[in-house]
């Protein structure tokens, strides 16, 4: 056994007395990672689910002493850990996936993306689109975003429907849009919302400001909205240093560029923020590719928060956030994907091996942001950033039951070694069997509860042949390089079948798997025999 690996440890229970106690679920599984407390992994557990909530975390052999459940989970081939938490992303634009490639973001968003939503985005787009994402995400193990997008009330309507968690921004900028014709129109917009989401008024969604960006919201309207997001104690979200471009232009006050903030003042945009008096514990940074020493120290200084996006940043070549540097200076960053149509996927799973990998690239030290790191950026840090820590974020109890089970006896799954490297370096989405929020069975053996997939399907091609017939030529359809292994089901070498409709052919796979796993145990063994 690995030495943070624990046997037999109760990490909270809802009672003391003998007596069974009936509970709306339990979920036995053979590894636990709670997040809380750290790098630890329980081995044969239980989570006890009661009313939405999580009331005990205990020995699987307690559990079945103290507790029966109305509905339960055995899950022997799994790990559990907390829902992952998607700090950025735009999740309607699932619909415009793979629509342009291979341009940096100024040219992506002008000559591609604003002009396509100026045609399609309305609130037929927005449902379609939203609940796409979400089955998406569901099969990713994402059980909370935090979205940025057109037409909230629709978003939330579908977050409903769904049963899904999210953070839902109420979107500013200066231009006309498809929600609306300026910046008084979308602020007065917001404020409904702001009061009928207000933190503790709803046990799913919760809401945020959301100005657009520096370069497309003025200093008056980034004031307007953070006073309304204080009026409601509710969050702010903008993208920020996203590009070299976007500092040294708003420094430069070059008003030939897109890049250029909106203010008159030349400086970079977070120390025009700071000089407003809105860099604080309310702003999540989106981005931040573009950081000096002294701007690291500052952000960490006022408490604010940042989504590190790194498929989509080296995507549009817009650059790679100082993660390590961050993190070591205290900054709380989580992780985001943004939206699908620059990622080109909304799956945290590879977000979270890239910025583990990225960031060793980055410092030449394979020791920075490790595993364990990730995984917190993944889930807590995302829930501390939306002030959502004392709900989500970590297998606690009294903790909102938000969790996801992950298969670990596949091929490409064995041997495992340490679950939380493992989570981090090999799971994949197609790896996530099951997912629960707030309790409620959302992704029940890789199956949507709660979504239609093939009327979810159907929008989707309906809404893409419209785009397609606007926006693609007659040459060719858009190319898209969102290519995974799990949608590969045949593969021939030589005119022979080796993997045919992902059955293997050729290799006994449980007896490779038992083979492995034998492999492994003998490993361990030996390692402790060593210790």
């Amino acid at each position: 056994m690995a030495p943070h690996e624990i046997d037999a440890v109760e990490m909270g229970t809802a009672s003391t007395t003998p007596s069974i106690q009936s509970v709306d679920l339990v979920i036995f599984a053979a590894y636990i990672i709670p997040v809380i407390p750290r790098d630890v992994i329980l081995s044969d557990h239980a989570i006890v689910i009661d009313k939405s909530r999580i009331i005990a975390l205990l020995p699987r052999e307690e559990a079945v002493t103290r507790f029966v459940g109305l509905q339960e989970r055995h899950l022997s081939a799994h790990i559990v850990t907390p829902g992952l938490v998607n700090l950025h992303t735009h999740a309607a634009m699932t619909l415009l996936r793979g629509l342009s490639d291979d341009k940096p973001l100024c040219d992506w968003l002008v000559q591609d993306i604003w002009p396509t939503e100026a045609v399609f985005v309305c609130p037929e787009f927005i449902k379609a689109g939203m609940t796409h994402a979400v089955a998406e995400m569901l099969r990713c193990g994402t059980t909370c975003c935090n979205d940025m997008y057109f037409f909230p009330d629709v978003v939330c309507s579908v977050l409903e429907e769904t049963g899904f968690r999210g953070a839902v921004g109420q979107i500013v900028m200066e231009f006309p849009g498809p929600y609306g014709s300026g910046s008084d129109d979308y602020l007065e917009k917001a404020e409904p919302n702001l009061e009928k989401y207000a933190p503790g008024c709803h046990d799913l969604i919760t809401v945020t400001m959301a100005p657009h960006a520096p370069y497309t919201v003025s200093d008056t309207s980034v004031q307007r909205a953070d006073a309304l997001a204080k009026q409601y104690k509710a969050r702010m979200h903008m993208h920020l240093h996203e590009t070299a471009s976007e500092c040294n232009d708003s420094e430069s006050l070059n008003r030939e560029s897109m890049s250029c903030h909106q203010s008159d003042q030349k400086m970079r945009p977070l120390a025009n923020l700071k000089r407003m008096g809105l860099l604080s514990e309310r702003l999540i940074c989106t981005h931040m590719t573009q950081l000096t020493e002294t701007e690291i120290d500052a952000v960490a200084a006022a408490g604010a928060h940042v989504v590190h996006c790194p498929s989509s940043n080296l995507k549009l070549a817009s650059g790679i956030a100082p993660v390590t540097d961050m993190i070591e200076r205290g900054v709380n960053v989580g992780i985001g994907t943004d939206g699908a149509a620059s990622n080109n996927s909304l799956d945290m799973l590879s977000e979270m091996k890239l910025t583990a990998i990225l960031a060793k690239a980055q410092t030449l030290q394979s020791s920075s942001v490790p595993a364990v790191e990730v995984l917190q950026m993944a889930t807590l840090n995302g829930a501390r950033a939306l002030g959502l820590e004392k709900d989500i974020g970590s297998i606690e109890v009294g903790k909102r039951a938000d969790v996801i089970a992950v298969e670990c006896d596949s091929i490409e799954m064995i041997p495992m070694y340490n679950a939380i490297s493992h989570i981090v370096y090999v799971a994949g989405r197609e790896h996530v069997s099951d997912v629960w929020i707030n309790g409620k069975h959302l992704l029940d053996n890789h199956k949507l509860t709660t979504i239609d997939e093939a009327q979810v399907k159907k929008s989707v091609l309906e809404w893409a042949a419209k785009i397609r017939k606007h926006c693609v030529d007659d040459d060719g359809p858009a190319k898209s390089a969102d290519r995974n292994h799990e949608q590969v089901s045949d593969v021939s070498v030589t005119g022979k079948h080796l993997l045919e409709d992902r059955d293997l052919t050729t290799v006994d796979e449980a007896h490779a798997e038992t083979s492995v796993s034998e492999g492994a145990a003998r490993k361990c063994k030996q390692q402790k025999l060593s210790q």
